[in-house]
């Protein structure tokens, strides 16, 4: 399962639209409409989902961030921004 399906089976369940989902998720309407869509424009790649994204969706469902992690397909990326000694943000990918 996709995050997008998660999030979309959530709002259908209790009949919110996308504003009302990124208000109470603390998200943009714009990244949940984009992981709503799923795949990006080579229609098999997943868009990937950031750790900050699963932490704000789980919150919103009120579900562990665990149970969502693991409902998660193989094949979508999951970014997790990272701060080096150096303080530089660094970007890695902990699910493919």
């Amino acid at each position: 399962m996709y995050i997008g399906e998660i999030i979309k089976s959530y709002r259908e369940q209790h009949n919110m639209t996308v504003e009302e989902f990124a208000n109470k998720s603390n998200l943009s309407q714009a990244e949940i409409t984009q992981l709503e869509e799923l795949f990006q424009s080579d229609g098999t790649t997943p868009y990937p989902v950031a750790m900050r994204q699963i932490k704000s969706i789980a919150e919103a469902i009120e579900q562990p961030i665990p149970i969502i992690m693991n409902l998660i397909s193989a094949d979508q990326e999951i970014v997790v921004n990272v701060v080096a000694e150096s303080d530089q943000p660094h970007a890695k990918i902990i699910k493919t």
